[in-house]
């Protein structure tokens, strides 16, 4: 990564009005904090509660907070105003429902996306769950909306470069050159998919299944609809890094914070109820080039290369799975395509912080913003629309 260029402070109304409301002491000791914490978090967003102390300030019952491990990385859910027997029940649902995501779901270890790619590879059918089944359908419009930059089906690249993987960084040697032009010249698509009834099929030997860029989506999307369900009204999924409101804190917004492609946090978002905010860059899953460069895990199948020109990229909406699947699209648009596929895809609520430390904003999006230090504008906010909640 070059060495950023120069910024200026955010605000300094709202960076310190921001600051005071999440920080329990000071400004610097909690970013050491959230920057130690979020190592787990591959996405790199942290969630932040208002008060000093989670039980003096709630209303009703003590917040119930419970983590779990998926697709190596660590979930978070936090329950407030819930009884403690309904809280318990609730995550006892939401432990099982991830357990068998991950069973269906995991691109490398055995599953059922293993099996089924095991299948392409050899030319055949095989029975999917409901829940792949939905993935693929889902994938496909998202994927041609973005220019098929987010594209599902190029597992067998992310496993070339070594990204299935929880270990980070990857050490192994990155594909050769003949291997990826072999890739590129049968590039696969989601597209080649095909769904019979119960079972997926594709024509193209090379497709192999990674939800990588969605997965994370669709589980908040379950798991909000199963809190509900169980009669929670208030809780903050996060999945990964990516965070997924109900409800409210406490009575206000959650905080959430977002971390800082060149180090720290770069700022916060006050994220409502029914809100999902997703984040992807190049600070946690990369590997080193041999010229010392920071390759992201985020693959542009265009080229096959890992993306570049981008550090991180945020999307804001109230859909998990457009949110999940925009934030990895525009990373590989780069700055030359953030304004094309925010207005394809419908983004209203974006920005993108690029490896030059510059920044490209929605206008919507800047307004939700309260930075801690603000990244070289690259060109006025683009106005999308009146605001980060859509149909």
């Amino acid at each position: 990564m070059r060495p950023p260029r120069r910024a200026r402070p955010g605000p300094a109304s709202a960076s310190s009005t921001w600051a005071r409301k999440t920080l329990p002491s000071s400004v610097s000791g909690w970013m050491r904090q959230a920057v130690s914490t979020s190592e787990a978090w591959p996405r790199g967003i942290i969630a932040a509660g208002l008060c000093l102390t989670l039980a003096a300030c709630s209303r009703g019952p003590a917040p119930r907070i419970e983590e779990f491990h998926i697709f190596g990385s660590l979930a978070e859910v936090e329950i407030r105003g819930a009884p403690p027997e309904q809280a318990q029940a609730a995550m006892a649902d939401v432990s099982a429902l991830l357990v068998r995501r991950e069973g269906e779901w995991h691109a490398w270890q055995d599953s059922d996306v293993t099996r089924i790619n095991a299948a392409f590879k050899a030319g055949l059918a095989a029975p999917a769950p409901a829940s792949v089944i939905d993935l693929v359908e889902r994938s496909k419009p998202l994927s041609e909306a973005s220019e098929g930059l987010f594209d599902p089906a190029v597992g067998g690249l992310v496993a070339a470069w070594g990204f299935h993987t929880s270990t980070y960084p990857v050490l192994t040697p990155p594909p050769s050159k003949d291997t990826l032009e072999q890739w590129r010249r049968q590039r696969p698509h989601i597209a080649d998919v095909q769904v019979r009834g119960d079972q997926l099929k594709s024509d193209n030997p090379r497709v192999q299944l990674d939800f990588g860029a969605i997965a994370e989506g669709a589980a908040t999307r379950e798991i909000l609809a199963l809190l509900a369900g169980h009669g929670v009204q208030h809780a903050l999924v996060t999945l990964g890094g990516d965070v997924v409101a109900l409800g409210d804190g406490d009575g206000k917004p959650w905080q959430v914070a977002l971390r800082d492609p060149f180090g720290g946090i770069l700022g916060g978002v006050a994220l409502n109820g029914g809100e999902a905010l997703f984040s992807t860059g190049n600070y946690s899953k990369f590997r080193d080039s041999p010229s010392g460069t920071r390759w992201s895990h985020i693959l542009d199948p265009r080229t096959g290369h890992p993306a570049r020109g981008a550090a991180a990229v945020v999307v804001l909406h109230t859909d998990p799975m457009l949110a999940d699947s925009g934030a990895t699209a525009l990373f590989v648009a780069g700055p030359a395509g953030f304004e094309r596929l925010v207005r394809r895809m419908g983004l209203a609520c974006a920005m993108m912080v690029t490896e030059e430390n510059e920044m490209l904003v929605t206008l919507a999006m800047r307004k939700r913003l309260e930075l801690l230090r603000e990244p070289v504008p690259l060109g006025q906010p683009l106005d999308l629309g009146p605001g980060c909640v859509l149909p």
